[in-house]
């Protein structure tokens, strides 16, 4: 009996490794620009970073050099462009760099399964972060992090899509695996370098909200995705018309239903497809 739950331990843990494997093979094969943040993130906070490290950051990557290079509007030569970072623009700008570049990068969904598309869940997921961002300081995360936390809030469902494109999930009903797709996908990018408060944010994702470890933060994300989910599902063009928030979540904020609303309704009146601002 010992001996059979021991096999059944190792092939679960097989098969959890080669999910995060998979996701890991993925982030740095196909969504560089995501595998770049937490370098330029170490980057950051290395004393004296030279030349050399910025070069290192993307030499080897010629087609994300060039994604970098347009958006930023800077010479496509890697050792101008490195030169650019490091003695004008500085590293935070090429951080800003890599989320614009991510955003338009990450948002693929091979299946189309359960009748989210790409461009919603894209749209979703921008205006999510730039919800989170806008409370930053009341939630005591630096900008960045606010953002990425909202941005990465949904991107299980890329995850588990990928997954089932690889052949490493069978196509299932997506609700009954949303926990476990969001705690492979808060290991993998535990894995490539993301800090942790970013990755335990998503996979507290689908915890109950006072088992998370965040939950004021928590609630903010919940309430905004789910009034955007409400409006893409009733085709309306105004924030909170179809929508009943969730009494427990706004406790948990200690915020107004109507604040929360109207942030919500100027960061759609001003979204423009996640291209020119974070």
């Amino acid at each position: 009996m010992i001996f059979l739950k021991i096999n059944i331990y190792n092939l679960i843990m097989k098969l959890i490794t080669c999910k995060n494997n998979t996701l890991i093979r993925i982030f740095n094969e196909d969504f560089s620009s995501l595998s770049l943040i937490p370098k330029v993130e170490r980057l950051i906070n290395k004393q004296d970073p030279t030349l050399e490290d910025v070069l290192g950051l993307c030499s080897h990557n010629e087609s994300l050099l060039e994604k970098l290079t347009r958006r930023g509007g800077v010479s496509c030569k890697e050792d101008e462009f490195a030169k650019e970072i490091l003695f004008k623009k500085g590293l935070s700008f090429l951080k800003s760099l890599a989320i614009r570049t991510m955003n338009q990068e990450i948002f693929k969904l091979p299946l189309n399964l359960h009748g989210v598309s790409e461009s919603i869940l894209k749209r979703r997921s921008i205006l999510l972060a730039r919800f989170i961002k806008h409370y930053h300081d009341l939630l005591e995360l630096s900008p960045d992090n606010a953002y990425l936390c909202g941005l990465l809030f949904n991107f299980n469902h890329i995850c588990y899509e990928q997954l089932v494109n690889n052949k490493i999930l069978e196509v299932e009903d997506y609700d009954n695996i949303k926990a476990e797709c969001a705690h492979w996908t808060a290991q993998a990018l535990l894995e490539i370098g993301f800090d942790q408060t970013i990755t335990t944010f998503v996979e507290d994702s689908y915890k109950d909200l006072y088992s998370t470890s965040f939950p004021f933060a928590q609630a903010l994300a919940r309430i905004g995705n789910q009034l955007l989910i409400d409006t893409e599902q009733s085709l309306s063009s105004s924030i909170g018309r179809s929508s009943v928030i969730s009494r427990d979540l706004l406790d948990a904020t200690g915020l107004s239903s109507r604040a929360i609303v109207n942030v919500l309704k100027d960061l759609t009146r001003n979204y423009k497809g996640g291209v020119s601002s974070l």
